[in-house]
């Protein structure tokens, strides 16, 4: 099965940590439920406090269409003001079987 990976890890800026928190819980909730969402992830650094959302999607296709949802967008403009830096991969990916 090929599919997209994305890893989008975001940096807070100091003492923002939560309020991304905050704003991750309608943006994973209404994510979960997108047509094409294989799996979507919010997970916490042990080493730091950068958060990394692991998504799964069907295709470019369901990937483009959740970055134009209204909840995706909301959740960009309102956690720029939280956020010192970012980092996003995009992969194609295919399962190993063994």
């Amino acid at each position: 099965m090929d599919f997209i990976v994305v890893l989008a890890k975001i940096q807070p800026k100091e003492g923002c940590q939560d309020s991304i928190l905050e704003l991750s819980e309608e943006l994973i909730f209404e994510t979960l439920q997108e047509e094409g969402n294989i799996d979507y992830q919010l997970l916490k650094s042990n080493e730091d406090d950068s958060l990394t959302f692991v998504e799964k999607w069907e295709s470019p296709e369901t990937l483009k269409k959740h970055m134009a949802s209204p909840h995706f967008l909301n959740f960009h403009d309102e956690s720029g003001e939280f956020v010192e830096s970012n980092d996003i991969q995009v992969l194609k990916a295919s399962e190993v079987k063994f």
